[in-house]
């Protein structure tokens, strides 16, 4: 008896009591209280809603906040992100190409390059640029450059004074957190439907929510920089009397440089990656055929578009991140060193004026020949191995779909969203209670009761069913393959490449052949999760199996333990916070991939977000479902987080 009562103190026990017991219950009450409601039918907070948006859109012309100040707000970003486009990609009234031809753009992006890293990134840039255009998507990959950076300015106008001022304030710092928290945890298609509702479908809110997506890394990034700084020089400057704005311009900015510049790559990289999914609410740039291949389910022009999209993502990373090492490295210390690159970027700029003379006046230079042109070819490809793949591996794509849906999916989404709300409901409340704490059960108790408030129980639960599958296989896969490149620097090299390649290529992307190769089902957005979060779980773990001590892992391998006890019982223990950022993280990463999967027929709150921005009379469900993901994401981030550290009390 001493023991049973012991062994129910453990929370694992505990758990494993509320899941048997919420099993069985939902077993028997299958099909019961549901909240079902089909996707024309509206529950009263919908319909709400949907009055609210339909009050909006007639109130655009007459209402003062949108006269004075929505309306202007959205001509002054529509203007500014035009002057780009017109640089680069849109021609002016009365021309027939851009300011900048082909030949001149790809040019004055090499100058700039090279300006800032090494001639050797100016010419790999430009390559990838030549790649862009020779898949027939150079006006496509322009257009979507242009908003890239016009949204990066925009971005670094606001993000870098606050990311400035929290470093040097924590009190500005603990405003700016939960606002910083909360766009983390939202997903990017919950932006879209509000903003396009607000400032019409266009270039002002596909601006704007690129803007909310990219800020809050460039703020957390800078703010690190500045306080990370070491507080010898800075003491030293403020003994020599000078004042706050010298001891910032003169010591902490310059002293942060390379940290800062690392704030512009995240904060670039991620505005490419909102560019292209803002093509929903009328982004222009490469955004759109990846749309248009995913509609008809085109995998040939989806691929020669997603391709565009990888090759510039990876110009604008390697380019900006050579920019950082840059900066690092001192480079051009010696005068003999720095008269060598004077004179390069001399011959450069010669070069680049002349290229924009011939952009100009040279139809061959303006306009990207058809003579390079491989689109047609590079799809026919894709569509070709795309057959090759359904039909040979069909076992594998099709019947393994199939078998896992019935064999783990249905059975996980019986239990969560087709029986009573109000068992689901008290079993995860409990779950929390149990493995986070009774503050967290309390707000999560709260939170499911707003997401029954919405009507979208049974849409959420549904989300929810793929969020924790995919957010298995993560945490399995990152948790084996860190551990391995943790461990083994031939295997770490390994990896690099498919997890920088992960890691920038946006979300959108893979949309593509996770289509082609499993069709519209929910597998398919499972799938999506999966390759999207892995790579970040899997760096999370390798640094923290890295960061283990030698002197304990050979002090264990002395002991006589195998590889795999220490594994076990010292390099994942030890690691254990980075794992548990792994697992939270990753999480936040399905959550965000899994809800675009409403795209391939995964359902659930997705596909209402979507549908809602295409239908007003769905308006009110795919606003409410974009609440619905919000508290869905706060309840998931505060149970992964798990119980907060306490002081060890003795033991009466």
């Amino acid at each position: 008896m001493v023991k049973i009562a012991e062994a129910l103190h453990r929370r694992w026990v505990q758990a494993v009591l509320v899941l048997v017991v919420w099993i069985a219950t939902a077993t028997a009450l299958k099909g019961v209280q549901t909240q079902e409601l089909s996707t024309a039918t509206d529950s009263p907070f919908t319909a709400f809603l949907r009055e609210v948006a339909s009050a909006i859109r007639g109130n655009r012309a007459d209402s003062p906040i949108f006269v004075y100040i929505l309306n202007p707000l959205r001509a002054v970003i529509s203007g500014f992100i035009e002057i780009f486009m017109g640089v680069l990609a849109v021609p002016a009234k009365g021309d027939l190409i851009p300011m900048l031809g082909w030949f001149g753009a790809m040019a004055v992006i090499g100058l700039i390059v090279y300006a800032t890293s090494t001639l050797r990134m100016a010419l790999f840039s430009m390559f990838m640029l030549l790649l862009c255009g020779m898949l027939g998507m150079w006006l496509l990959t322009m257009e979507t450059l242009a908003m890239t950076i016009g949204a990066v300015v925009l971005s670094l106008a606001v993000a870098l004074p606050l990311g400035v001022w929290a470093g040097l304030s924590d009190r500005v710092m603990s405003v700016l957190r939960p606002w910083l928290d909360l766009a983390q945890v939202l997903p990017t298609l919950v932006y879209l439907a509000p903003l396009a509702l607000v400032f019409l479908i266009g270039i002002a809110s596909a601006t704007i929510a690129t803007m909310i997506y990219s800020i809050p890394i460039c703020i957390r990034i800078t703010a690190h920089a500045i306080k990370s700084l070491r507080e010898g020089p800075i003491e030293a400057a403020q003994s020599a009397g000078s004042t706050r704005w010298q001891l910032l311009t003169k010591v902490q900015l310059p002293m942060a440089k390379s940290t800062i510049i690392l704030a512009i790559n995240q904060t670039t990289l991620a505005a490419l990656s909102f560019v292209v999914i803002a093509a929903l609410i009328g982004a222009p740039g490469l955004g759109k055929p990846v749309i248009e291949a995913l509609t008809i389910r085109n995998v040939g022009d989806g691929v020669v578009a997603g391709l565009a999209v990888v090759f510039l993502a990876i110009m604008l990373d390697r380019s900006t991140a050579a920019a950082v090492n840059r900066d690092k490295s001192g480079y051009a210390a010696a005068e003999a060193v720095k008269v060598r690159r004077r004179i390069g970027l001399a011959i450069f700029a010669v070069f680049t004026v002349i290229a924009i003379y011939l952009s100009r006046f040279v139809l061959w230079f303006a306009v990207f020949p058809e003579s390079l042109d491989f689109r047609e070819p590079v799809a026919d490809a894709a569509n070709a191995l795309s057959e090759w793949i359904t039909d040979t591996f069909g076992f594998l794509t099709v019947t393994g779909s199939e078998q896992f849906t019935l064999v783990v999916l249905n059975p996980l989404q019986n239990v969560l969203a087709n029986s009573p709300w109000w068992l689901t409901l008290i079993a995860i409340t409990a779950l929390a209670f149990i493995l986070a704490g009774r503050t967290v059960g309390i707000l999560v108790f709260i939170l499911l009761a707003l997401v029954m408030g919405t009507g979208l129980w049974n849409d959420t639960m549904l989300t929810l069913t793929m969020i924790l599958i995919a957010t298995g296989f993560v945490v399995l896969i990152g948790i084996v393959m860190g551990v391995w490149a943790g461990r083994s620097r031939r295997m770490e090299l390994f990896l690099k490449p498919f997890l920088d390649a992960g890691q920038t290529m946006p979300a959108f992307v893979y949309l593509v052949p996770v289509l082609a190769l499993f069709g519209p089902t929910r597998f398919a957005a499972i799938v999506l999760g999966v390759v999207y979060a892995s790579p970040f779980v899997i760096r999370v773990v390798a640094d923290g199996v890295r960061k283990v001590p030698k002197e304990t892992v050979e002090a264990a391998i002395a002991s006589g333990s195998t590889n795999l006890q220490v594994i076990t019982k010292v390099q994942l223990p030890i690691s254990r916070r980075s794992i548990l950022l792994g697992v939270n993280q990753g999480l936040i990463f399905v959550l965000a991939v899994v809800v675009i999967g409403g795209f391939v027929g995964a359902g659930g709150l997705g596909y209402l977000v979507i549908v809602g921005q295409s239908k007003p009379e769905l308006a009110g469900k795919g606003l409410a479902a974009g609440i619905a993901i919000v508290l869905l994401g706060v309840i998931l981030d505060r149970i992964a987080q798990g119980r907060p550290q306490k002081t060890r009390r003795g033991v009466h």
